[in-house]
């Protein structure tokens, strides 16, 4: 498990950049957001089943 500094960081730099592809392409954003934390998510669960 990582510590809970990095799930701070990742949150918001998944929050920035959706920010940011959403000022290029409106409704964008949404879409970054649910595939990278969906992505984020799937990554430490399977990290967390390797490391039992």
């Amino acid at each position: 498990m990582f510590p809970t500094c990095v799930y701070v960081l990742v949150a918001a730099a998944i929050a920035l950049i959706a920010f940011g592809i959403a000022q290029v392409v409106p409704g964008a954003g949404i879409w970054f957001v649910v595939l990278t934390s969906t992505a984020w998510v799937a990554f430490n669960i399977r990290r967390g089943q390797r490391l039992r």
